[in-house]
């Protein structure tokens, strides 16, 4: 068994000074959009108190990675930063790592910290590559740690960077809640197809809808992730809900929107959504 603070110490760094990471989902929407750079001005705001960073000099920064059987989060490795600087956030100075999609949205937050943060070249040659069991649901809302007080089991030391391969329409399923962080080529795969889709709660409801827009089905989605009903009465009154999702079947390229509703209307009466499901209509 072999832990990551043992990987730290293999790179001479001080544990005592380093602090551990492990963003949440929108960490790694900033990335897998941007890499470096983007997810680097992520990092760069940060709530004055109590400060992730503490009084650390440098932070080992982890992404969401896969949940494991027995319910354990995991974390995957991006790289290591040394904190340089901090200030009160105002709008005014910006952070050594800028991003400007990043600093629109970080623009009107108060009570935040703008860090100066660089990239060391320590670790970098380990980007994603290696993953890590960050703990228990419980565990993983202690999203910052000292890397000398909290041991971290490797699960995986991956011999290079790499997304897994998208596994096809009829076999895809996720959750709604994993859409945004789909890895890219997904992600590029479900937008580039319309369709009709299945939404299945935690009781086993289920809701048929389709997807007609320009976006595909990736675009349909992502409404759901930002709302939890993606505009459907029935759904909204529900409440918000991380639905597991699926496609029931793919529009061919010559399809018009009234045929991909036509397919919508006899899933639905196929799979009784209608009569025993989520659909009102």
């Amino acid at each position: 068994m072999f832990y990551f603070h043992e990987f730290l110490t293999g790179l001479d760094l001080d544990l005592e000074q380093t602090r551990l990471l492990r963003h949440d989902n929108r960490g790694l929407v900033a990335w897998r959009r941007g890499g470096f750079q983007k997810f680097g001005c992520f990092a760069s705001f940060q709530r004055r108190t109590p400060s992730p960073y503490a009084e650390a000099q440098l932070a080992c920064h982890f992404v969401p990675g896969p949940m494991l059987a027995d319910g354990d989060a995991t974390g995957l490795f991006v790289g290591i930063t040394r904190i340089c600087d901090r200030w009160d956030w105002d709008g005014g100075r910006l952070p050594a790592i800028a991003d400007p999609e990043i600093i629109e949205s970080e623009r009107d937050r108060q009570d935040v910290h703008a860090f100066d943060l660089e990239w060391i070249e320590a670790g970098l040659g380990h980007t994603e590559r290696i993953l890590v069991r960050w703990g228990p649901p419980a565990a993983a809302r202690a999203w910052s740690q000292w890397a000398a007080r909290r041991h971290k089991e490797i699960l995986e030391l991956r011999l290079d960077r790499r997304e897994p391969p998208f596994p096809g329409f009829s076999k895809f399923m996720s959750r709604i809640s994993e859409i945004p962080v789909l890895p890219q080529a997904w992600q590029g795969a479900l937008a580039s197809v319309r369709g009709v889709y299945l939404l299945v709660s935690e009781a086993g409801e289920q809701y048929v809808g389709s997807a007609t827009g320009q976006e595909g089905l990736l675009g349909r989605w992502l409404v759901y992730a930002a709302n939890g009903h993606g505009g459907n009465v029935l759904l909204r009154q529900r409440g918000h809900r991380d639905y597991a999702v699926s496609i029931l079947e793919v529009a061919s390229p010559d399809m018009s929107p009234d045929d991909i509703l036509a397919r919508e209307a006899h899933w639905k009466d196929k799979l009784g959504a209608r009569a025993h499901g989520l659909n009102e209509n």
